[in-house]
């Protein structure tokens, strides 16, 4: 009953965590992924963006784009979602097995996989960082083992196994590498420790070089490693705010390890102080590494859990670890009965809300589904002006199912391909800044394809020069689209438009788009 219970926590965690899908990049990575599997091929170079088309890049997710594009080719957008949902329930169960075999203690490691867990609520989506997280989270654990029990062969290959895992599913190892030598870094000069903290160092980045691209990821991560900054328009790279709900989640943890630690006067090392306060800070100038930050704490605080709890005898420590102490027993004295009953409650609620969620796999909010159909439907003329948001998902709709693109798109969400005078045009049309021009004039548009919020909208209505024929909803994240006014006159029994046609007085809205 009580793995039953354990099972249950996890799936409806998991399920919490899933909504529909929305991660505008997973597009872009479905249509790599198409390219890979029809040419078998790794690409080399860009077929896609019209600025960057031709320019060396390298599919650093090439692993995990060829299952996306498995699921999207005999699963459909239903397919997907159920993926997420896989995902979602792996990371909960992972963070839940990690932090009970580092704490030594099963409640406490699915009490603290529970609350790590649900603090990625923010930032959960279908994309390969959600397996970079997990691969973080067996890292730490098999790193603390190696620290407590040393090196030893299989210890050694799984280091070197998670390396090349991580690689091959995203840009980020070097967060891998650094999280392993300050974990391990010694507090004195012995040889030992240090020969055992460059062996593991060396094991994991020989790991890393098991790739197709023979670890070129490492020149991408250093081209790329500005990019938090340079970017930070793009919500990942945005700073953290105390009205976040993973913020509060990280905090609440942080506080939590820092008062168990001086209260019980079990402070972490050096190193693993710095990894703490390097990860929270990094979570903090960027929301994207807001997971990290909150696994990294958890992994602390099921260490402090472990040696209190060596080191406990007769007298009860006092504060919070007699209080989770207490906690643990209570619940370990609950009878099978009730432990079942709870975990039949967890799945019943996971198993009714699923019900309500696969009812809309996708959230059309943010996946420009609609318009693209009314484009296609329309036979509308290109070059499309893009949203920076939806240009993964016009890279997946303007390509066959080889991958092949019949047409460019103007900007996608790989930030390393965007030529960065490309993007301050874009910024500047985005902003409605001085300049908000250049980037239309740099693209050529015959269709424009936007968020309704944005201020080049009101720009475009002023210029009475584009007409807008098809919203998807009313709301600001909502998609627009414009046509050139000539368009629109010649072809105009074929759509209405509330600013180029006195006599029209409304426009197309589609709170339905057509599937």
């Amino acid at each position: 009953m009580k793995a039953f219970l354990w099972i249950s926590l996890a799936l409806l965690v998991g399920h919490y965590i899933c909504l529909p899908v929305t991660d505008p990049d997973l597009w872009w990575h479905i249509t790599a992924g198409r390219w890979i599997l029809s040419h078998r091929a790794i690409p080399h170079e860009d077929y896609w963006n019209m600025f960057g088309v031709g320019q060396p890049w390298r599919a650093y997710s090439w692993s995990t784009e060829i299952l996306f594009a498995l699921v999207d080719c005999y699963g459909g957008d239903m397919g997907l979602f159920y993926l997420q949902l896989v995902f979602s329930v792996a990371l909960a169960g992972s963070l839940q097995y990690v932090f009970s075999k580092i704490a030594k203690d099963w409640f406490i490691g699915a009490l603290l996989g529970v609350y790590v867990a649900t603090s990625c609520f923010d930032h959960f989506t279908l994309r390969p960082q959600v397996l970079v997280w997990i691969f973080f989270a067996f890292l730490l654990m098999t790193v603390d083992r190696i620290a407590t029990s040393g090196l030893s062969r299989g210890r050694g290959s799984a280091i070197a196994l998670l390396g090349s895992l991580w690689a091959n599913t995203h840009l980020t190892s070097a967060l891998g590498l650094g999280a392993l030598f300050l974990w391990l870094l010694p507090a004195d000069r012995s040889p030992t420790a240090w020969k055992l903290l460059l062996s593991t160092c060396v094991l994991f980045f020989v790991g890393t070089l098991v790739t197709p691209y023979l670890g070129g990821e490492w020149i991408t991560f250093f081209a790329k490693s500005g990019h938090p900054l340079k970017y930070s328009a793009i919500a990942e790279f945005q700073p953290a705010t105390i009205l976040q709900y993973s913020t509060v989640f990280m905090l609440l943890a942080l506080v939590s390890l820092v008062v168990a630690a001086f209260t019980s006067r079990t402070v972490p090392s050096v190193g693993r102080s710095i990894l703490a306060g390097g990860m929270v800070m990094a979570g903090l100038t960027a929301v994207k590494f807001l997971p990290f930050a909150s696994i990294v704490l958890g992994a602390l605080f099921c260490v402090w859990w472990r040696d209190v709890a060596c080191r406990t005898t007769a007298v009860p420590e006092p504060g919070l670890f007699e209080a989770l102490r207490r906690l643990r027993d209570w619940c370990s004295g609950l009878s099978d009965q009730t432990l079942g009953a709870c975990g039949f409650v967890a799945c019943s609620i996971a198993v009714v809300n699923l019900s309500q969620l696969v009812k809309e796999p996708l959230n059309l909010s943010y996946v420009p589904k609609g318009v693209v159909d009314f484009v296609e439907q329309h036979s509308l003329s290109h070059p499309v002006l893009n949203e920076f948001g939806a240009g993964g998902y016009l890279m997946y709709r303007f390509s066959d199912r080889a991958g092949i693109p019949s047409h460019l798109v103007a900007i996608d969400g790989r930030t390393n391909i965007n030529p960065p005078e490309v993007w301050q045009m874009y910024q500047e049309s985005l902003l409605g800044k001085a300049g908000w021009h250049r980037f239309l004039d740099k693209v050529q548009p015959q269709t424009i394809i936007w968020r309704q919020g944005s201020a080049l909208v009101s720009l475009l209505f002023a210029t009475k020069q584009w007409c807008r024929v098809y919203a998807s909803g009313a709301r600001e994240s909502d998609y627009v689209m414009f046509i050139k006014k000539e368009e629109f006159l010649r072809r105009r029994t074929e759509f209405t438009s509330n600013n180029c046609m006195v006599e029209s007085t409304s426009v197309v809205v589609a709170d339905s788009p057509p599937t």
